[in-house]
Formats: structure tokens, C-alpha cells, sequence
């Protein structure tokens, strides 16, 4: 249908709000909060979505879409952060250093760093956000801010759906309904992902840290808890592989796949079976104490060394955390495992952000004494009859298989992004192809994700893969300038082409059912 036809049906995006808002000057700080406080309501949402072009082609249910608004553009009358200043979309919804550097280069007055700008908030962070990535959590309750907070790196949003799960040996009274967050325990309430969204609100986006509903900040209502968990649930892959399936065409990677598998090697498969969260005994999110919490450059004077899950209520530390023999934190240790498909391209690693900045780096955390010394590493031993030990090699080649997933997610997201914009273009044509242009922006994210990803040492990871990508950048970049949607559609069928050719070069059976969520932003 001609696009003429249909411009009476859409409205503004709403990003554009956003997008001005980001590009004007700074408020005087007593008028800042009010300036992006959003008036939009769900049903307001859930109304503009029902007009947008992904929702009026099938392409993602007008709940997600609407889900997703609130996820990116609700400030819930706090201090102008959204959801989406922790967790943006084009840096695989999480923070590190060079996203928080070039943040500060575009700008420096991004409600990410509100707390340098407003005296009611200037505890709100430390100075560990710009440095190492970290941000201030109170995890175990806001009754002591100055000497009961931790620092953490912020974790993605990517593939809850698989990983969220309680391990029933670990149910019981008290145990969240979700893990969630670093610890599994991120949440408040019932602990669900559901709640998870009042957490974040009351600690992340208040205006004064008195942290007062109805003062410092607006509660989530029940319509917002509901479209926020169906965005968050949709995002990412929504299955699990079959490493004993996958194929590998890359020798070395396919020997770190054996390597991970094999119970006398690797024996990353017990606690991320098939390179997922969950434990191979049970299919769920486990927590364990890994040793991880020891981890160095946690923050030079943090309110208590991070003691992971529990804590809430205690009147004073109860953990010896770095194994000085001093209580110096609040907690039993433990951690949930994240999913590690995702993990190459969301480094730097561990809740502490304390391990490197290259998928091999982690590896070899496993070897380390800090982790055969730990329950988790002592309780591998006990189940196989010796201590966890695996070569140099196997850490080259265990990072060669990561890589190979996690290029092929990217991949996946990128073709899914292109055939969105490619359907839009054919049913929509040139009108709103605002949309159509962001999501070949963010396909062409997401295949710079992968070259980075296949980037490593020695020998050279899909090579030909690589170059495939290139050109597929070169057809973006033309359909991204080209007038006529026409235009635009054939050279995103080309960028396609050239995506599948370097993902039909990593192997077989690596197959991942993508969520809706992918495309929005």
C-alpha cells in the first residue's frame, strides 16, 4: 500500500521527546527533575503503540512496545534517569568504562551523572561509577547509606527469560521468587523480576535520598509492573542450546566446546549447562560461592565489602568477606551464575567488574586458588574426585567458543533487526522510516559487536566471516542514505545475505529463538 496512505495513523515517536531533551541545556538543578518527569500513563502507551509500525505489523505485540517505552523513556517523577540509563540498548544493555566515556563526551550532563550535579544526590554514586564501571547499591536495605551499600557492576537484561529461575534445592522461606540481580536477591518484595522495577526506582532514579514514594519519586503502578516485565522478559534469546549438539567449524573452538563439556577438563557445564545460567543438575539459577567475592578494586572505601545474597535486617556485618578474619560484610557469600553466551561482549566481568576485560581473563579465574579454595570449587572436587585444573590451551580454546556463541547471537540479532526494517520498508515504504533506519543502526551495532567478538590472539577467528561483515556494514550504510525506501529494502536484502554467509561459517545447531523485545529501543 502506498505510504501516502497511511501517514494519518502514526504519531510522533516518542523518542523524539527523549532525543530533544537530551540535546537541550542543562535545567537549573531545581527545575531539572521536572523538566523530564514523563505524564505519559500506560494506557497513554499502550495507545501510541497500537500506531506504531513494528506493533501494526506483527512484529512485536503493543504490550512489549509499551513495555519497552517505560523500560527507555519513564522517569517516574525522579531525577530524570530512565531503566535505559543503566541498561541502553546499543551497549548490550549494560555500562562500562568506554560507554560511560563516551557518554561523557556527548553529554556530560546525562542524568547517569546526575549526582554530580545535584547537592540532594551527591551520595546517590561514587566516584567508582566513572572509573570502574560501578554503581552504589544498598542491596541489604537503606536504613545505614553510609556504611551498608556495596559496589557492583550493573548486569544486562538479556535472556532473563532462561535465566531467572530458582534452583528448587534452594527454595524455601525467604528465597526470592527470581534471581535477580548480582546476588539473586535484587529485588524487593516477592523478589521477582516483576518487583525488581520498584527496587531499581527507589534506588537508581530518586530525586533526595530520603527515598520517600510520593516525594523523592513516583511508585511503578500495577499496569507499568506488568508491560515493563513482558519488554524485559522478551529481550535477548528465550532458549537454550545443545552444546552437545553444536558443531563447530573453527578446530580450536570446537575443541573448547569438548574442553567445557568434559567433567575431567573444564567442567564449566555443571554450573552453565550448555553455556547458559543454569545448573546441570536441575535446569535453574543456582547461587554459589565462587570466590569471586575476594575480588580486588571493589572500590577504595565501599560502606561493606560485597557479601552477596542475604543481608537484609542485620544489624551489623556477619561475613569475613576478603578472609582476614574480620566481619566486613553482610550476606552468606553466594551468587547467582549469569548466562555466558552473552558474556564476550559484556565484559568486564563479575559483579565487581575486578577480572579482566577479555572473555579469556575470566577462564582462567577458574584455575585461580581464590576459586578451587571456594565451597563452589571444594564441592567440583568432591563430585569428580580432584581439584578443578585445566591447561593454558583450554583457555584459549574455551574463549574461542564463547566467542564463536555470543558472534553468533549478535549475528541473530542483526538479521533479526534487518528483516524488521526490510518488512517495514515493504509495507510501510518511506513513512516512518525513522524506524526502519534505527533498527539497521542497531543491526549494524550488533555486527560490530561480532567482528569485536571474533577479534583475538593467535590464530585468526572466521576470517572470511569478518570480511562478510564489512560488507554488510558497506550495504547498511547505503541503505541508511538512500532516498526511496525501494532502494533501501534491496540493500538491506544484501546486508542480510552478507550477515547469513558469516553466520553459516561458524557451524551447526547454534540455534537461538529471539524475543520480541530485539526490536525496540
Amino acid at each position: 500500500m502506498p505510504s501516502s496512505n497511511w501517514g494519518s495513523l502514526f504519531v510522533a515517536p516518542l523518542v523524539a521527546v527523549a532525543l530533544l531533551a537530551s540535546c537541550a541545556p542543562p535545567a537549573p538543578e531545581d527545575e531539572r527533575h521536572a523538566a523530564v518527569s514523563s505524564a505519559l500513563t500506560a494506557e497513554d502507551r499502550i495507545a501510541a503503540c497500537e500506531q506504531d509500525p513494528r506493533v501494526i505489523a506483527g512484529l512485536v505485540s503493543r504490550e512489549i512496545c509499551a513495555g519497552a517505552d517505560i523500560f527507555f523513556r519513564e522517569t517516574f517523577e525522579g531525577n530524570g534517569r530512565t531503566c535505559g540509563s543503566c541498561h541502553p540498548v546499543e551497549n548490550n544493555f549494560t555500562i562500562d568504562i568506554p560507554f560511560i566515556d563516551a557518554l561523557l563526551d556527548i553529554n556530560p550532563f546525562d542524568p547517569l551523572f546526575v549526582y554530580e550535579e545535584d547537592s540532594a544526590l551527591t551520595d546517590l554514586e561514587t566516584y567508582e561509577l566513572k572509573t570502574n564501571g560501578l554503581i552504589r547499591e544498598n542491596i541489604d536495605g537503606f536504613d545505614d547509606l553510609d556504611g551498608k551499600y556495596v559496589m557492583r557492576g550493573v548486569p544486562h537484561t538479556l535472556s532473563l527469560a532462561t535465566t531467572i529461575a530458582p534452583d528448587p534445592a534452594q527454595e524455601g522461606e525467604g528465597m526470592p521468587l527470581h534471581r535477580t540481580g548480582w546476588s539473586g536477591d535484587g529485588a524487593p518484595g516477592s523478589g521477582s523480576l516483576r518487583d525488581f522495577l520498584t527496587g531499581a526506582v527507589t534506588q537508581h532514579l530518586p530525586q533526595d535520598l530520603s527515598r520517600e514514594p510520593g516525594v523523592s519519586f513516583r511508585l511503578p503502578t500495577e499496569q507499568e509492573l506488568d508491560l515493563t516485565l513482558a519488554y524485559q522478559l522478551s529481550l535477548g534469546r528465550t532458549n537454550e542450546l545443545d552444546l552437545t549438539r553444536v558443531k563447530l567449524t573453527d578446530p580450536e573452538a570446537n575443541e573448547g566446546r569438548l574442553a567445557f563439556l568434559d567433567p575431567q577438563r573444564g567442567r564449566c557445564n555443571v554450573c552453565h549447562s550448555n553455556a547458559g545460567a543454569n545448573h546441570l543438575d536441575t535446569g535453574r539459577n543456582r547461587n554459589l560461592d565462587t570466590g569471586a567475592r575476594k575480588a580486588p578494586g571493589t572500590g577504595s572505601s565501599p560502606g561493606a565489602f560485597d557479601g552477596g545474597f542475604g543481608g537484609v535486617g542485620l544489624p551489623a556485618p556477619n561475613i569475613d568477606v576478603l578472609g582476614r578474619n574480620i566481619l566486613d560484610g553482610y550476606g552468606d557469600g553466594t551468587f547467582n551464575t549469569p548466562p555466558i553466551i552473552e558474556a564476550v561482549d559484556t565484559p568486564p566481568f563479575f559483579h565487581s567488574n575486578a577480572f579482566g576485560n577479555d572473555i579469556e581473563a575470566a577462564v582462567s579465574f577458574y584455575i585461580r586458588d581464590d576459586f578451587k579454595g571456594s565451597p563452589a570449587g571444594r564441592e567440583l572436587e568432591a563430585r569428580f574426585g580432584t581439584p578443578i585444573q585445566f591447561p593454558d590451551a583450554d583457555i584459549v580454546t574455551m574463549g574461542r567458543l564463547l566467542r564463536v556463541l555470543n558472534a553468533a547471537f549478535n549475528l541473530d540479532l542483526a538479521k533479526q533487526r534487518l528483516q524488521a526494517a526490510r518488512t517495514l520498508a515493504r509495507q510501510f515504504h518511506d513513512t516512518r522510516d525513522d524506524v526502519q533506519k534505527r533498527l539497521m543502526e542497531l543491526a549494524e551495532v550488533e555486527i560490530d559487536d561480532a567482528t569485536q567478538v571474533l577479534s583475538v590472539a593467535g590464530t585468526p577467528l572466521h576470517p572470511v566471516s569478518r570480511y562478510r561483515l564489512r560488507q554488510a556494514k558497506t550495504e547498511i550504510a547505503a541503505g541508511l542514505s538512500a532516498t526511496a525506501w525501494s532502494a533501501r529494502e534491496s540493500r538491506i536484502s544484501m546486508a542480510l545475505l552478507r550477515v547469513q554467509n558469516a553466520r553459516d561459517e561458524f557451524g551447526s545447531n547454534i540455534t537461538y529463538r529471539l524475543g520480541q523485545g530485539n526490536l525496540m529501543y
